[in-house]
């Protein structure tokens, strides 16, 4: 998959030069698919943080209620 700059690129004759307009267009589209990798990226992160930390809480409590059952017996 080419990104419209190098389409526009390619498709254009020679003597054909990319205007401002074209560029602001493409320069947009680029942004916007760059910003959302860098999004899903970091939220793919968070999440894993956020499930590590929740699973770590998770467990030590589990391991106090053990220790206290068994320490109650």
């Amino acid at each position: 998959m080419h990104c419209s700059l190098c389409l526009s690129l390619t498709v254009a004759p020679a003597n054909h030069t990319v205007t401002e307009e074209v560029m602001e267009e493409v320069l947009e589209e680029v942004m916007e698919e760059v910003l959302e990798e860098v999004m899903e990226e970091v939220m793919e992160e968070v999440m894993e943080e956020v499930m590590e930390e929740v699973m770590e809480e998770v467990m030590e409590e589990v391991m106090e209620e053990e220790m206290e059952e068994v320490m109650a017996v």
